[in-house]
């Protein structure tokens, strides 16, 4: 699976990232987030390549535009939006069934849609990480329910079946 992520989308999603933000620690907030990635990276078990897109530059006077930060590949708009940089990955993507793209921004849902890329709102996001990271290696959206069929179907398939034996 190949993640593609609204950051500053998601930040706001982790309660921990969420007070470095109002604090206005952006740096540490950023850092935070990619350490988080790089953990669920590591709890997922199934190849996962991650990819960050930031708003803007990594810091004040900065000009890296992207970079691999423990594996991970970060990306830095600048002067552009990182909605716009999301876009041009897709575009670029030979394979876009295989990526998950995360944002709670509609252009950018519609456009991975468009794509025909998975698309994961970042409060779903956030949920799953939690999850994948209490419970490392499980999709949480792959555990399937066994149907449960209620008495009266249970005895009217048992009725049907009553008698066949070796026949």
């Amino acid at each position: 699976m190949i993640l593609v992520i609204d950051a500053f989308n998601a930040i706001y999603k982790f309660d921990d990232l969420e007070e470095h933000m109002h604090r206005g620690q952006l740096e540490s907030a950023m850092q935070g987030f990619t350490r988080k990635m790089g953990q669920l990276r590591d709890a997922w078990k199934k190849p996962l390549e991650i990819h960050i897109f930031f708003d803007g530059k990594k810091k004040q006077g900065d000009e890296t535009d992207r970079e691999s930060v423990g594996g991970l590949k970060c990306y830095y708009s600048h002067e552009r939006s990182a909605d716009y940089l999301i876009k041009q990955f897709l575009i670029a993507c030979k394979s876009p069934g295989e990526v998950r793209t995360v944002s709670s921004d509609k252009q950018v849902q519609h456009f991975a849609k468009q794509s025909r890329s998975h698309v994961q709102s970042s409060e779903e996001f956030a949920k799953w990480v939690q999850e994948v990271l209490t419970a490392p290696g499980k999709d949480p959206e792959s555990r399937k329910q066994d149907p449960q069929m209620s008495a009266r179907d249970m005895a009217y398939w048992m009725d049907l079946f009553k008698g066949r034996k070796g026949k």
